[in-house]
């Protein structure tokens, strides 16, 4: 009898993961690949993506083991995801709000509207971690809001409460940082 892995849900997979079974492990990356890969896209400069993407799942090949169903896949593999991003900046010297576009890309950026999405990421670098784990899984992976509630444990009027605040957070600093280039 074989067993439809793909049928399964992820903490069943990420126990038999954790038990050695690689075809579990697989589909758990198959499933996940275009939820990291979105939540760093919202985080990083677009040249990191791909790099900072397989770290991530390097990371969860060595980690898988040390996995404990108190939390669910998804937020266990964002939890690795967002210390990757934390790595990228550390080694690269500076903190993620300090980010400024080249100025001779400020130029194309400000045509093409990559301005206001790089505006926009460093804004979020800078809103605490449960802001962004909202608006990452509302934007960057397109969840309902039950589903956001479900994945970060919380009510669904908390998770609604939380979007409300992490939006007036963000577009706060927006504000700040459209004063600041004003000034």
């Amino acid at each position: 009898m074989s067993v439809n892995f793909n049928t399964l849900p992820d903490e069943e997979l990420a126990r038999l993961a954790r038990d050695g079974d690689r075809l579990a492990f697989d589909v758990l990356c198959d499933r996940y690949l275009p939820v990291v890969y979105n939540r760093l896209r919202a985080l990083l400069p677009f040249d990191a993506v791909d790099d900072v993407t397989q770290e991530v799942f390097i990371a969860a090949v060595g980690a898988i083991r040390t996995y404990r169903a108190t939390a669910t896949f998804r937020t266990w593999i964002s939890g690795i995801a967002r210390h990757k991003v934390v790595d990228f900046y550390r080694q690269r010297g500076r903190q993620p709000e300090t980010v400024e576009l080249d100025p001779e890309v400020n130029d194309v950026a400000e045509q093409s509207g990559w301005q206001e999405q790089a505006a926009v990421r460093m804004a979020m670098r800078q809103l605490p971690d449960h802001y962004q784990d909202v608006l990452l899984l509302r934007f960057a992976e397109g969840l309902p809001f039950q589903d956001i509630a479900d994945t970060l444990c919380l009510s669904l009027e908390a998770t609604k409460s939380r979007y409300r605040r992490a939006i007036a957070a963000i577009a706060e600093v927006l504000g700040k940082e459209q004063e600041r280039r004003k000034e």
